[in-house]
């Protein structure tokens, strides 16, 4: 930043704000569809409910509560086989350690042995995923849209050069969101565990037993397992009356969790939601002057653009790698150039996040970098000096030891770093207030208000496991 100038920015009235909102392709979201009861119980049932998890003990609610605004806020999440330690949860075989060098003392997480760590990468937030512009979903955005209106993941590259190996999706699959639903059970650390785990009832994890390419068999005994439950079995024939039992694929209970997830968290009462609906006095002065500088002279509308806020493409934004990526070999997280379809020029690109409910979301990055919003909006004005001078003490005890800050990794991420980042635009304190006070007009107070939809209790009889220890 530069020091404040004296003058205030210029005033910005509500018709020209909506100019320049129509100039950029701007226009309100897509409402959810009208719920189907049936399908919404089962879908909720699923998504909080571990027995989802491999070894019984994780849910898609552990990484993306209510509570927590869809997301654990956690800077990168902890899946299967976890313990708890105070106020949080982490995996089984971490253990804090701290080793002194000089008069620095390093603290981080050591791991002895557990085969399973932290994901590796932040958990996304859930909102407003159910509108028909999503063509992309995960940071990577390996789940797609095809041309034909099928869905497909990129799966993990086979060699270093680009590959077209996909897991393309069952028919049955009805979204993008249900797409996404397909994958975490197939992750050995988020869900789905390994051969020779017992999971927390005692019971063999079945899932883990069979091999990672074969996701038929994945879900089909996932399928078995909710369909041996009388309480899931009943749920299921209500939900899709006309599917036999025996035909019913795991795509379905897929389609019941995103059908849960767009009706639940499909969120349109920010104030610039409302705005975009006609209410000219939803946004105050503060706030449609950061949106003006928002589209102008900060230039965030060049990657988060459009209704969704995002352009669901991949940029290199020059972020500090921490830990390693999915690949089991790489100990650092080259982003989509993990992926099939991409090539190792885009290295460190990640997707451009969506905005809406940002300020409940910290921390920020695919990573969890930032703390703090202003953080992550500071990092934008000069990357590679953010990179350079990053602070480690920001985050929590057990990733700080696996920052990558080597001056040779640093400099391998410069060298792809996005261009829509050059040149940089020079901002004073005021705009970033004015920015700021912008990307806050984007929280729907619904948000801070969504504890209504946890079930007292789900039908495997399990335990409910968010992302914070529950208190006796």
């Amino acid at each position: 930043m530069v020091a404040s100038d004296l003058s205030d920015p210029p005033a910005v009235t509500v018709a020209g704000l909506r100019e320049i909102l129509a100039a950029n392709g701007v226009e309100p979201l897509a409402p959810p569809p009208p719920r189907d009861p049936a399908k919404w119980e089962l879908g909720r049932a699923l998504f909080f409910d571990p027995v989802l998890g491999g070894n019984r003990d994780v849910s898609c609610a552990t990484c993306h509560h209510p509570d927590t605004a869809t997301a654990d806020g956690r800077a990168r999440a902890v899946g299967t086989l976890s313990y708890v330690d105070g106020d949080r949860r982490l995996p089984v075989g971490f253990r804090l350690v701290e080793v002194a060098e000089g008069e620095k003392v390093l603290t981080g997480f050591k791991r002895g042995g557990a085969p399973h760590g932290f994901t590796p990468r932040n958990s996304p937030d859930l909102f407003n995923r159910g509108d028909p512009a999503w063509t992309t979903m995960f940071w990577d955005s390996r789940a797609h849209r095809k041309e034909d209106g099928g869905f497909a993941v990129n799966a993990m590259r086979i060699a270093k050069s680009p590959g077209l190996y996909q897991v393309v999706m069952p028919p049955q699959v009805e979204n993008l969101l249900a797409a996404q639903a397909m994958m975490p059970v197939l992750s050995d650390d988020e869900m789905r565990g390994a051969k020779g785990e017992t999971g927390i009832t005692g019971e063999t994890n079945e899932v883990g037993q069979i091999l990672g390419q074969n996701e038929e068999e994945i879900w089909a005994a996932l399928m078995d397992r909710l369909l041996g439950i009388p309480g899931y079995r009943d749920l299921f024939v209500k939900a899709y009356p006309e599917t036999p039992v025996d035909s019913l694929h795991f795509a379905h209970a897929a389609n019941a969790i995103a059908a849960f997830e767009i009706d639940a968290f499909t969120l349109l009462d920010s104030p610039f939601d409302r705005f975009l609906a006609g209410d000219d006095a939803a946004l105050g002065e503060t706030e449609r002057q950061g949106a003006e500088l928002f589209y102008t002279k900060a230039r965030c509308a060049a990657c988060h653009s459009g209704k969704l806020f995002t352009d669901q493409l991949a940029h290199n934004i020059g972020i500090i790698p921490i830990g390693p990526g999915p690949d089991p070999v790489e100990i650092v997280d080259f982003g989509i150039a993990h992926r099939s379809n991409a090539g190792l020029d885009q290295k460190y690109a990640f997707r451009t996040p969506p905005l809406r409910n940002v300020a409940l979301t910290a921390p920020y990055m695919h990573n969890g970098a930032y703390t703090t919003l202003e953080a992550a909006v500071l990092h934008h004005l000069n990357p590679e000096r953010s990179l350079d001078q990053y602070d480690a003490s920001q985050l929590e005890p057990e990733f700080r030891g696996a920052v990558h800050d080597e001056e040779l990794v640093r400099r391998d991420v410069k060298r792809t770093l996005s261009k829509t980042l050059r040149p940089l635009p020079r901002l004073d304190d005021r705009e970033i207030d004015l920015l700021l006070a912008f990307l806050h007009s984007l929280t729907a107070p619904s948000a801070s208000r969504l504890g209504h939809l946890e079930p007292e209790s789900v039908p495997s009889g399990l335990g409910l496991i968010g992302p914070e220890p529950r208190q006796p």
